[in-house]
């Protein structure tokens, strides 16, 4: 099994997006692959986040029939979660780009940028749908085994 890190600030929205529709059509397709993710904001508490999951997240998901694994309370990024992943996709270059190369400069070139706004930079439909598209995307590569092996540095 191979594991991508999904990163945003807070592990709330984006981020849980990402990686629960990830396992659901990795799954969907008998790929070796689980995704997980984390927020690179070394204190998450700080946003006081109402539940586990974004609102706008779990309305989402549950329209497309992603029902899998939205439970748990979101995490700050760990050294270790790195290591443990191949793949590293953070959701916005301009809002993360700095966060890793101030919390995580080993991994800095590691980590691959989609341009998903957070709110309210970008509307929740608009960025909800982005990130499905980029999911698909990145599916549909990784079936027709069209993206090249990255491991993370040593």
């Amino acid at each position: 099994m191979k594991n991508l890190l999904f990163l945003c600030t807070g592990n709330y929205y984006r981020s849980r997006f990402c990686e629960e529709y990830f396992n659901h059509q990795a799954h969907r397709h008998n790929l070796a692959w689980r995704a997980d993710s984390r927020g690179l904001a070394p204190d998450i508490t700080v946003f006081r986040n109402p539940g586990p999951l974004s609102p706008h997240t779990r309305q989402a998901l549950h329209a497309l029939g992603v029902t899998r694994g939205t439970g748990r309370d979101p995490l700050s990024a760990r050294a270790a979660d790195f290591v443990q992943a191949e793949r590293h996709i953070a959701l916005s270059r301009a809002e993360h780009q700095p966060m890793v190369e101030q919390f995580f400069p080993a991994y800095a070139s590691a980590v691959e940028y989609w341009e998903i706004g957070d709110l309210p930079l970008e509307a929740p439909p608009a960025a909800l749908e982005k990130m499905a598209q980029a999911v698909r995307r990145l599916i549909d590569a990784l079936h027709r085994g069209d993206l090249p092996e990255r491991t993370p540095p040593q």
